[in-house]
Parts: C-alpha cells; sequence; structure tokens
C-alpha cells in the first residue's frame, strides 16, 4: 500500500515509521504536493534490487525463466540425482 505524506510530516516521524511500514508499503514523501521521495524498509528494497539484478542479467534471467518452465511442465529433478549427475 502506498501511503502520502508531506516532508514536514515525515521529518516529524521519522523515528516511529519503523513501526509503521510492513513489507509491502511504501510511504510516497511530497514537497508541495510533488513525488520526491519513496520510503520503503530495507527488506523491501533488498527484494527490489535483487530482482533487478537478475532481469539485467541476460543468462541469469534466462535460467530463472527455463526453471519455471521446468517446474510449470513438472520437469523437476531430485536433487541427489542432480548432484550424482554433476560428478559425472
Amino acid at each position: 500500500m502506498v501511503k502520502q505524506m508531506s516532508i514536514s510530516e515525515t521529518r516529524r516521524k521519522i523515528t516511529s515509521l519503523e513501526d509503521e511500514l510492513s513489507y509491502d508499503d511504501t510511504i510516497s514523501v511530497t514537497n508541495h504536493g510533488k513525488e520526491v521521495f519513496a520510503l520503503l524498509r530495507w527488506d523491501t528494497y533488498e527484494s527490489i534490487a535483487e530482482t533487478l539484478e537478475i532481469i539485467s542479467d541476460e543468462e541469469a534471467f534466462t535460467e530463472l525463466k527455463d526453471g519455471i518452465a521446468q517446474i510449470a511442465n513438472n520437469q523437476l529433478v531430485d536433487f541427489d540425482e542432480f548432484v550424482k549427475n554433476q560428478n559425472v
């Protein structure tokens, strides 16, 4: 959920915002009605950064898409079988 808050209100509440934000929450900080900052929990930021890293790496993104397709097609491989085939 996105909640708007003025920059002055954000300044007053900054120390208590940690308790108000959940993983899915974002605070849109405005200055004279214009959005200037977004505040979100650190774990949310890390998740977004990791996602951007994966989709910007062509090889990693291709591997992710292949893995999702394998799951969708029930082509899962037993871990022990996978390890055994790696040592061949």
